[in-house]
């Protein structure tokens, strides 16, 4: 089916279907310069809306796999630097040369000074940000240390493999600048922990062994919420000046990748080498600079979301545009992993174009949803297991919250494209998640005293299922054990002839809420 975008949501309408679910406020971890509190932020996004996701465990491409070749040889000393910069005892008499590491930073400092992307002040200036990083990381101890040293290494091999480009000095010399400034003094953070700073939109999120690092999904969920306030009655004040300074701030940490404007990931994440991208952040970032510009009236917005586009027209692992499992066009999660298909993160992409399109009425952007969301449409019954959702085309299942977030976006789907497929799939994943499990109890009806039996039964769901059979009071048999939905058994021998009585109770183990199904029945045992 050649999709048409349906121009079904106009007006007041519209600002309500492209606002997010509500959320509770979400901790995060306040710098104001010295001191550090944990406060509740409502424009902060829940994890289970903004978190990058089940770390993929996937082999790098061919390319990488050079790159790593020449990052070993690397050898000891970035290795040192890692460790704390220690230097041997023939070393340690002499001030040593700088590193490879350092040499190919400067190296990518002095080529963009030369092609006039920065200036002499900004050059040095980034100089005297990394020889404070590495001073403040050979004061630093054990856990604090190898932090800040993941993140110094990081952005020294992004410049040994050649990839130090002018447009992402900035934002990875701005984490490096915050993880010197945070790891000194700040409380040691809960892994996934969200960090903020005085005078910045921007949030931080600590990912264990990198550091803290850009999230810039997470940032444009914030920026939606912040919208949100604007446009509905939440409770929230509307803070327009701090949305169009996080925008501006987003803007300037974006960079130049393939010939399009992404916002890049620059952390080692499940097998992916930096920088890499996610094609849900790269949508939610055009949804979001949409959305401003509808409230800002910034015609910039428009022009900074667009030049995202070609993330969704160029293959991986430089962009995020894939061949299906079945064959049509797929928006990947992580431009490293080309066959990893997950579902969530491919609904989140088309919904973020499609927002683009119907907000602005831009041919790319629907040309751009045509293309993907037959795929979509396709993978969206795949994904049903017949009692839950799976997190990937053909992997594990969904996690409760993952399992909730699909059938938010399926709902969200729904709204928008009018499509049964999506509509019915929320409507399936809603009453997995809230009705209890079915169970009948198959038999058999007679067994022989002495000889073993089945006692067979239908389940509609994963539970845990209780069986017990007692005879005038007494509990000859009490077990316990977990099933898949379908047919099961327990193993049971009557001791004697007479009847005895069943009881069969299951509790399904999915969404925590206690739901749980009991049904009775009756053996008769006979000689």
């Amino acid at each position: 089916m050649n999709l048409q975008i349906k121009r079904i949501l106009t007006g007041a309408v519209l600002c309500a279907a492209l606002s997010p679910a509500p959320a509770e406020a979400s901790e995060v971890l306040s710098v104001d310069r010295h001191r550090v509190t944990r406060i509740d932020d409502p424009f902060v996004p829940a994890q289970a809306v903004s978190d990058l996701g089940q770390a993929p465990r996937v082999r790098p491409a061919g390319p990488a796999r050079s790159a790593r070749t020449s990052t070993s040889r690397l050898g000891r000393a970035i290795a040192a630097m890692a460790q704390g910069g220690r230097r041997t005892a023939s070393t340690s008499r002499k001030r040593p040369g700088p590193t490879r590491g350092e040499k190919a930073v400067d190296r990518a400092l002095r080529r963009a000074l030369r092609a006039r992307r920065i200036s002499r002040r900004t050059l040095n200036h980034y100089r005297r940000l990394l020889v404070r990083a590495r001073s403040t990381r050979r004061r630093l101890r054990g856990a604090r240390g190898r932090e800040l040293g993941g993140v110094i290494t990081t952005l020294e091999a992004v410049a040994i493999r050649g990839q130090l480009s002018p447009s992402r000095l900035h934002p990875l010399f701005l984490i490096l600048r915050r993880n010197t400034e945070y790891w000194p003094r700040g409380p040691f953070p809960r892994n996934r922990d969200r960090v903020t700073f005085r005078g910045s939109e921007l949030l931080f999120e600590y990912y264990r062994g990198s550091g803290l690092q850009l999230q810039p999904l997470a940032n444009f969920k914030k920026a939606n919420l912040m919208h949100r306030a604007c446009v509905e009655d939440v409770g929230q004040e509307c803070r327009r000046n701090g949305l169009r300074r996080l925008l501006q701030e987003m803007t300037s940490t974006s960079s130049w990748r393939g010939g399009f404007r992404a916002w890049e990931y620059f952390f080692s994440f499940g097998g992916g080498r930096p920088p890499w991208v996610s094609g849900m952040a790269q949508a939610t970032a055009i949804q979001a600079y949409a959305r401003a510009w509808r409230l800002l009236g910034n015609p910039g917005y428009l022009g900074t979301a667009r030049q995202a586009f070609r993330a969704f027209e160029t293959a991986p692992p430089t962009g995020v545009a894939a061949r299906g499992p079945l064959g049509g066009t797929h928006y990947l999660q992580y431009s490293f992993a080309p066959r990893l298909f997950i579902i969530n993160a491919f609904l989140q992409s088309l919904i973020g174009l499609y927002d683009f399109a119907e907000l602005t009425g831009d041919p790319t952007a629907r040309r751009l949803v045509e293309a993907a969301e037959p795929e979509a449409r396709a993978e969206v019954p795949r994904n049903d297991t017949g009692d839950w959702s799976t997190y990937s085309f053909g992997g594990r299942e969904s996690t409760r919250g993952y399992h909730e977030l699909l059938r938010e976006l399926l709902a969200s789907a729904c709204s928008r494209l009018s499509t049964s497929v999506y509509c019915d799939t929320a409507t399936r994943f809603r009453l997995y998640a809230t009705e209890p499990a079915v169970i009948a109890l198959l038999g058999p009806t007679s067994a022989f005293a002495g000889v073993k039996t089945q006692v067979s039964f239908s389940l509609s769901k994963l539970s845990a299922v209780q069986l017990t059979i007692t005879r005038n009071g007494v509990t000859e048999l009490d077990e316990v054990r977990t099933f898949r939905a379908g047919a099961g058994a327990f193993a049971w021998t009557p001791k004697s002839a007479g009847p005895y009585s069943v009881r069969l109770a299951a509790k399904e183990l999915r969404t925590g809420l206690n739901l749980r199904t009991r049904l009775t029945g009756e053996i008769q045992s006979v000689p």
